[in-house]
């Protein structure tokens, strides 16, 4: 049975995956200086960063696996949150960078790893 304490977890994950995809897919929009760079920024920048995220398989890096994968979700997390910060999005760049650190911290204090 999952415990109420891992659902919120979860949730949290949820809105960071959700805030990382609309936020760099704003920043792509709001840095483009025409429509159509607007929207090759605003669609392909979420499309590439989730590539490199899901480029890498960790799994086989041994006891490095976890620690790497960490290090490249609080990247891409941080990254969009700077990004959202440098749009005039400060609410929103500090309430995802809070969220995803607060996850993380999470997933350790609950016995969870990233890398299931």
């Amino acid at each position: 049975m999952i415990s109420k304490l891992k659902i919120f977890n979860l949730t949290l994950r949820g809105i960071i995956e959700s805030g990382i995809v609309a936020g760099l897919a704003y920043w792509g929009f709001f840095t483009g200086d025409n429509l159509t760079m607007k929207l090759i920024l605003g669609i392909g920048v979420p499309l590439l960063i989730f590539g490199f995220w899901g480029a890498y398989d960790f799994h086989n890096f041994g006891k490095l696996s976890e620690a790497l994968r960490l290090i490249q979700e609080l990247i891409l997390s941080g990254f969009t949150a700077i990004v959202l910060y440098t749009t005039g999005q400060h609410f929103l760049g500090w309430a995802l960078g809070i969220i995803s650190i607060i996850h993380h911290l999470f997933v350790y204090l609950l016995g969870e790893t990233l890398l299931k």
